[in-house]
């Protein structure tokens, strides 16, 4: 089995020596589970993801979704690879036993995911979405709702949807027309238009639960007034049991640059009036109800980004490997030298080194996101839950908006390592390309995310979770300031993040005066410049525990790793893999991470000239 995927040995080094996942066994929720179970749901994953994904997915980017009369079939041969998906359990191993889950952590999951969703992210999704859906109904639901819609999602038998975008109304939800009319017996008739709606209709479930947003008939406007309505495709019976054909009709599909085997509908509701809906949660609390699945959503997109980009740098790396092309530098005036792999060329070296940096930073932003869920779950105090929820909904918009961007970025270097065969569809570049796009979309685009980050939640709670953050991090550069070695890479990020701290300080201050307008136009450089130093705090960090490891190899703690190491990196795959480590931490801090001064810059003394520029300056036709 050739895993092309995702990089498992950086996985376990993430969850097991960075994150410690195994001292959350010790006691509350995860007590009684081990690594050896951990170890075993990686390995069953990963043959899942390899053998029956990934050998769906190219052939899904083929065939597509077919729309005929109102239905929508999904390639054929997804339905065997959703089956084994729902027969695992894979789409809630970190729910409750209750609902049918396994209890395990939801940084463990994500790790399953970052697989299946790195062979075949449109098959995942079917799943994966729906699940969302059935954690809303959770927490919102009375126990009717839960008993017919949440349960039969959780066992795979029905799916779901997130109904948000019109045809007027995309990031501006509040502008949504879709209506709902109370009714005598506690229901509502639904009448409206949506677009976009991923999943909207297929045929891999019995039935199909869309989460609506709509505004009651006279609620105010705005996002205040609107309200969340659960819109099954099929009525229930007395047990249950799919029957009557609810009035909504998928009316056409999106023909896409990327994802074509996820359903992207057109949804139309109430045509001929007889579209019902159950209020989730209370009037009015549309909103709040349809984030706790959005956020839940923004996480799953930086897992689908973050898996594009770690199979199109291993599969990069594999090629250029093998790729014979010119000879070596130090050789290149002698006629008769041989052509060597081109990871021997400095350039292609320097794209590999790149995109493993930013593969593995994001990697770990990732899986630290969601790692405080479990510290949350397994809290002990209030304070402390409260602490890593802060946490968890500070990193939020950055693991959707920083890992997308940079991930697509990843995608970009990794064709470019291919050359001219990256381009055609022979190999799997250009898909993983085309299908990573969507991600700084969907979901909120990056510039939604930036807003978040900006106007919501740097000033959490008088922002000491943004200070709790910068105290993480003074840990990791205290550890790194101790070691001749990193020393230097720890001044660096200091740096950096001091600089970032005086942005943050000046973009506050704008945002309360008359610069409001400025402080909102930089709003996604800020957001790239509070990833790149957070990914610098993740790498320097990993690159502590990897001296750690050395020095252990070496002859035990403490113990010096300069030469003895490097000798045997070539023969040691444990040696290579934590010098890599460190190399990566030095060639991010030292080359990569200086770039944030130019967006520092940019900032801190912006050029405001566009934003008072005539419209027509920008495009004199149209």
């Amino acid at each position: 089995m050739k895993n092309l995927l995702v990089d498992m040995r950086d996985v376990r080094f993430v969850l097991f020596e960075q994150l410690r996942l195994e001292d959350l066994t010790k006691s509350g929720p995860f007590s009684g589970q081990s690594r050896e179970d951990y170890e075993m749901v990686l390995d069953t994953a990963e043959k899942l993801a390899v053998n029956v994904m990934e050998p769906l997915n190219r052939m899904g980017d083929r065939e597509g979704c077919r729309f005929e009369n109102g239905n929508v079939f999904v390639p054929e041969a997804f339905h065997e690879g959703h089956k084994k998906i729902i027969e695992g359990g894979w789409h809630c191993i970190a729910d409750d036993p209750g609902v049918g889950g396994q209890g395990l952590p939801n940084c463990l999951s994500a790790a399953c995911m970052e697989l299946f969703v790195a062979g075949n992210s449109t098959l995942v999704g079917y799943a994966g979405l729906s699940h969302g859906v059935a954690k809303m109904i959770e927490e919102f639901g009375d126990e009717e709702q839960k008993e017919k819609f949440m349960l039969p999602i959780f066992e795979g038998r029905f799916s779901g949807t997130m109904c948000l975008t019109e045809p007027q109304a995309g990031s501006n939800v509040g502008a949504a027309k879709t209506k709902a009319v109370p009714l005598d017996n506690g229901t509502y008739s639904i009448t409206g238009n949506k677009i976009f709606i991923t999943n909207g209709e297929h045929d891999l479930s019995e039935n199909i639960i869309h989460a609506v947003l709509a505004r009651i008939e006279g609620d105010p406007p705005g996002t205040k007034g609107l309200s969340l309505f659960l819109v099954p495709k099929y009525l229930l019976d007395e047990n249950g049991n799919p029957k009557d054909r609810n009035d909504v009709v998928c009316t056409g599909i999106e023909h896409k640059m990327g994802i074509h085997a996820s359903a992207t509908c057109y949804l139309s509701f109430g045509d001929s009036g007889r579209c019902v809906g159950y209020l989730l949660g209370r009037p009015r609390q549309g909103i709040e109800v349809m984030f706790r699945m959005m956020n839940e959503a923004r996480i799953g997109v930086g897992c689908q980004s973050s898996a594009f980009a770690s199979t199109s740098f291993l599969k990069a790396a594999a090629y250029a490997k093998e790729r014979l092309q010119g000879p070596h530098i130090s050789r290149a005036k002698q006629p008769d030298a041989p052509d060597v792999p081109i990871i021997q060329h400095p350039d292609v070296r320097r794209m590999l080194a790149t995109m493993k940096a930013y593969v593995e930073g994001d990697r770990a932003l990732l899986y630290f996101t969601v790692y405080c869920i479990d510290r949350m779950k397994s809290a002990a105090t209030e304070e402390e839950k409260a602490l890593w929820n802060g946490y968890l909904d500070l990193l939020t918009p950055v693991v959707k908006g920083y890992i997308s961007e940079r991930s697509f970025e990843v995608c970009v270097q990794s064709m470019q390592v291919f050359g001219g065969y990256g381009y055609t569809a022979e190999y799997p570049i250009e898909q993983h390309l085309r299908d990573c796009k969507i991600t700084s979309i969907y979901e909120g685009t990056t510039g939604i995310q930036a807003l978040d980050l900006l106007g919501r939640k740097l000033g959490m709670k008088g922002g000491t979770v943004l200070q709790s953050l910068n105290s993480l991090m003074d840990e990791t550069l205290a550890k790194a300031d101790a070691d001749p070695s990193l020393k230097p890479y720890a001044g660096e990020l200091d740096q950096a993040k001091k600089s970032l701290l005086e942005v943050i300080m000046t973009l506050a201050g704008r945002s309360r005066g008359p610069e409001f307008m400025t402080a909102i136009g930089a709003a996604t450089p800020f957001l790239e410049l509070f990833g790149d130093v957070v990914l610098a705090w993740l790498l320097l960090w990993q690159a502590t525990v990897a001296k750690e490891k050395l020095s252990l190899l070496a002859g035990g703690e403490g113990a010096e790793t300069t030469g003895k190491m490097s000798d045997l990196a070539g023969v040691d795959r444990d040696v290579a893999f934590y010098t890599g480590k460190i190399g990566t931490a030095k060639f991010y801090i030292g080359s990569l991470l200086p770039r944030i001064y130019g967006k520092v810059r940019q900032i801190l003394s912006p050029e405001s000239e566009y934003l008072t520029m005539p419209e027509n300056a920008f495009s004199w036709e149209g």
